[in-house]
Protein backbone atom coordinates (compact mmCIF):
# COMPACT_ATOMS: atom_id res chain seq x y z
CA UNK A 1 0.00 0.00 0.00
CA UNK A 2 2.69 2.42 -0.24
CA UNK A 3 2.67 2.65 -3.14
CA UNK A 4 -0.52 4.40 -3.15
CA UNK A 5 0.41 6.50 -0.52
CA UNK A 6 2.96 7.98 -2.30
CA UNK A 7 0.98 8.04 -5.47
CA UNK A 8 -1.67 10.31 -3.57
CA UNK A 9 1.58 12.44 -2.34
CA UNK A 10 2.59 12.96 -5.80
CA UNK A 11 -0.94 14.21 -7.00
CA UNK A 12 -1.03 16.06 -3.55
CA UNK A 13 2.15 17.93 -4.06
CA UNK A 14 4.85 16.14 -6.53
CA UNK A 15 7.75 18.03 -5.33
CA UNK A 16 7.17 16.98 -1.58
CA UNK A 17 6.27 13.26 -2.12
CA UNK A 18 9.90 13.24 -4.13
CA UNK A 19 11.56 14.73 -1.65
CA UNK A 20 10.06 12.69 1.58
CA UNK A 21 9.76 9.59 -0.60
CA UNK A 22 13.67 10.10 -2.07
CA UNK A 23 15.02 11.31 1.24
CA UNK A 24 13.62 7.82 3.08
CA UNK A 25 15.40 6.17 0.42
CA UNK A 26 18.18 7.60 0.13
CA UNK A 27 19.56 8.03 4.27
CA UNK A 28 17.73 5.53 6.36
CA UNK A 29 16.63 1.83 5.10
CA UNK A 30 12.95 2.22 6.40
CA UNK A 31 11.63 1.79 2.67
CA UNK A 32 11.81 -1.55 0.91
CA UNK A 33 12.77 -0.34 -2.96
CA UNK A 34 11.39 -2.52 -5.96
CA UNK A 35 14.34 -5.60 -6.92
CA UNK A 36 14.03 -4.06 -10.53
CA UNK A 37 15.69 -0.48 -9.10
CA UNK A 38 17.85 -2.43 -6.89
CA UNK A 39 19.30 -1.05 -3.82
CA UNK A 40 22.33 0.30 -5.79
CA UNK A 41 20.62 3.63 -6.57
CA UNK A 42 21.22 5.78 -3.01
CA UNK A 43 23.04 8.08 -4.61
CA UNK A 44 20.19 8.13 -7.20
CA UNK A 45 17.43 8.73 -4.32
CA UNK A 46 19.42 11.20 -2.41
CA UNK A 47 19.75 13.61 -5.64
CA UNK A 48 16.39 13.14 -6.68
CA UNK A 49 15.25 14.52 -2.95
CA UNK A 50 17.47 17.32 -3.23
CA UNK A 51 16.29 18.36 -6.35
CA UNK A 52 12.78 18.06 -5.70
CA UNK A 53 13.83 19.96 -2.31
CA UNK A 54 15.11 22.99 -4.57
CA UNK A 55 11.43 22.68 -7.48
CA UNK A 56 9.60 22.76 -3.75
CA UNK A 57 11.08 26.07 -2.71
CA UNK A 58 10.73 27.48 -6.05
CA UNK A 59 7.18 26.22 -5.95
CA UNK A 60 6.17 27.66 -2.50
CA UNK A 61 7.51 30.99 -3.60
CA UNK A 62 6.74 31.95 -6.74
CA UNK A 63 3.63 29.78 -7.07
CA UNK A 64 1.98 32.35 -4.39
CA UNK A 65 2.98 35.29 -6.89
CA UNK A 66 -0.14 36.16 -9.18
CA UNK A 67 1.70 36.62 -12.06
CA UNK A 68 3.27 33.49 -12.21
CA UNK A 69 0.49 31.38 -10.22
CA UNK A 70 -1.02 30.24 -13.33
CA UNK A 71 2.44 28.66 -14.65
CA UNK A 72 3.51 27.16 -11.66
CA UNK A 73 0.37 25.30 -11.20
CA UNK A 74 0.51 23.65 -14.52
CA UNK A 75 4.08 22.45 -14.04
CA UNK A 76 2.78 20.71 -11.09
CA UNK A 77 0.40 19.40 -12.85
CA UNK A 78 2.66 17.80 -15.46
CA UNK A 79 5.49 17.05 -12.86
CA UNK A 80 2.79 15.17 -10.41
CA UNK A 81 2.73 12.44 -13.56
CA UNK A 82 6.92 12.11 -13.48
CA UNK A 83 6.34 11.82 -9.33
CA UNK A 84 3.44 9.72 -9.39
CA UNK A 85 5.03 7.22 -11.65
CA UNK A 86 8.46 7.04 -10.08
CA UNK A 87 6.79 7.36 -6.58
CA UNK A 88 4.75 4.02 -7.64
CA UNK A 89 7.31 2.11 -9.28
CA UNK A 90 10.02 2.62 -6.54
CA UNK A 91 8.26 0.70 -3.92
CA UNK A 92 6.05 -1.98 -6.21
CA UNK A 93 5.69 -5.61 -5.15
CA UNK A 94 7.59 -7.79 -7.03
CA UNK A 95 4.27 -9.74 -8.29
CA UNK A 96 3.81 -6.61 -9.95
CA UNK A 97 5.18 -5.42 -13.04
CA UNK A 98 6.68 -1.95 -12.68
CA UNK A 99 5.35 -0.53 -15.46
CA UNK A 100 1.74 -1.51 -14.02
CA UNK A 101 2.83 0.88 -10.85
CA UNK A 102 3.97 3.92 -13.02
CA UNK A 103 0.94 3.53 -15.21
CA UNK A 104 -1.70 3.36 -12.40
CA UNK A 105 1.02 6.00 -10.18
CA UNK A 106 1.17 8.89 -12.80
CA UNK A 107 -2.53 8.27 -13.96
CA UNK A 108 -4.04 8.97 -10.21
CA UNK A 109 -0.93 11.63 -9.55
CA UNK A 110 -2.10 13.81 -12.35
CA UNK A 111 -6.04 13.45 -11.23
CA UNK A 112 -5.48 14.26 -7.84
CA UNK A 113 -3.17 17.26 -8.78
CA UNK A 114 -6.02 18.32 -11.46
CA UNK A 115 -8.50 18.02 -8.60
CA UNK A 116 -6.59 20.10 -6.35
CA UNK A 117 -6.25 22.82 -8.97
CA UNK A 118 -9.86 23.01 -9.90
CA UNK A 119 -10.29 23.72 -6.02
CA UNK A 120 -7.40 26.09 -6.07
CA UNK A 121 -9.00 27.68 -9.11
CA UNK A 122 -12.34 28.34 -7.22
CA UNK A 123 -10.77 29.61 -3.67
CA UNK A 124 -8.66 32.01 -5.67
CA UNK A 125 -11.73 33.86 -7.10
CA UNK A 126 -13.82 33.53 -3.52
CA UNK A 127 -14.15 37.22 -2.11
CA UNK A 128 -14.41 35.95 1.49
CA UNK A 129 -10.60 34.57 0.79
CA UNK A 130 -9.71 37.97 -0.30
CA UNK A 131 -8.80 36.26 -3.91
CA UNK A 132 -6.09 34.38 -1.97
CA UNK A 133 -8.30 31.17 -1.40
CA UNK A 134 -5.96 28.85 -3.21
CA UNK A 135 -3.25 29.79 -0.57
CA UNK A 136 -4.85 27.77 2.38
CA UNK A 137 -5.60 24.91 -0.64
CA UNK A 138 -2.55 24.46 -1.98
CA UNK A 139 -0.56 24.77 1.16
CA UNK A 140 -2.77 21.99 3.07
CA UNK A 141 -2.10 20.06 0.08
CA UNK A 142 1.39 20.15 0.69
CA UNK A 143 1.23 19.17 4.48
CA UNK A 144 -1.11 15.93 3.50
CA UNK A 145 1.67 15.06 1.51
CA UNK A 146 4.10 15.51 4.13
CA UNK A 147 2.34 13.92 6.59
CA UNK A 148 1.17 10.54 5.18
CA UNK A 149 4.43 9.74 3.60
CA UNK A 150 6.48 8.77 6.93
CA UNK A 151 3.53 7.88 8.57
CA UNK A 152 2.84 5.26 5.89
CA UNK A 153 6.40 3.93 6.72
CA UNK A 154 6.13 3.71 10.39
CA UNK A 155 2.37 3.51 10.71
CA UNK A 156 1.46 1.32 7.69
CA UNK A 157 -2.55 1.17 7.99
CA UNK A 158 -3.03 4.42 9.57
CA UNK A 159 -1.38 6.51 6.65
CA UNK A 160 -3.22 4.24 4.04
CA UNK A 161 -6.03 5.12 6.03
CA UNK A 162 -5.34 9.27 6.39
CA UNK A 163 -4.08 9.11 2.35
CA UNK A 164 -7.40 7.56 1.97
CA UNK A 165 -9.56 10.51 3.61
CA UNK A 166 -7.26 12.82 1.73
CA UNK A 167 -8.45 11.54 -1.18
CA UNK A 168 -11.90 11.26 -0.40
CA UNK A 169 -11.62 14.66 0.87
CA UNK A 170 -10.06 16.24 -2.11
CA UNK A 171 -12.45 14.52 -4.92
CA UNK A 172 -15.44 15.46 -2.25
CA UNK A 173 -14.31 19.01 -2.57
CA UNK A 174 -13.74 19.00 -6.09
CA UNK A 175 -17.66 17.59 -6.88
CA UNK A 176 -18.58 20.78 -4.63
CA UNK A 177 -16.70 23.12 -6.29
CA UNK A 178 -17.53 21.64 -9.93
CA UNK A 179 -21.72 22.71 -9.13
CA UNK A 180 -20.78 26.15 -8.36
CA UNK A 181 -20.64 28.89 -10.85
CA UNK A 182 -17.60 29.03 -12.85
CA UNK A 183 -17.36 33.05 -12.70
CA UNK A 184 -15.89 35.23 -10.32
CA UNK A 185 -17.45 35.37 -7.21
CA UNK A 186 -17.08 38.96 -5.84
CA UNK A 187 -18.02 42.33 -6.29
CA UNK A 188 -15.95 45.47 -7.13
CA UNK A 189 -15.38 47.97 -4.76
CA UNK A 190 -16.31 50.78 -7.47
CA UNK A 191 -19.28 48.82 -8.09
CA UNK A 192 -20.75 48.46 -4.45
CA UNK A 193 -19.97 52.21 -3.96
CA UNK A 194 -22.20 53.29 -7.00
CA UNK A 195 -25.03 50.85 -5.64
CA UNK A 196 -25.14 52.03 -2.66
CA UNK A 197 -25.41 55.77 -3.70
CA UNK A 198 -28.36 54.84 -6.02
CA UNK A 199 -30.28 53.68 -2.56
CA UNK A 200 -32.97 56.25 -1.66
CA UNK A 201 -32.30 58.02 1.65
Amino acid sequence: MTSFVIGTAAGLNPYVALLVAGAIAGWTSRLELSAELGVDGVSIWRTVALLAGAALAMDLTLGKARRFAWLMRRLSEASSTVAGAVGASMVCPDEVPIWVAAVCGSFGAYAISHMISRIASHGARSAKWVRMGDVPVLMGAATGAAIIIPLAVALPIIGTGLATMLLITVSSGAFIVSRRPSGPQFQPVAKKVASGSAKPS
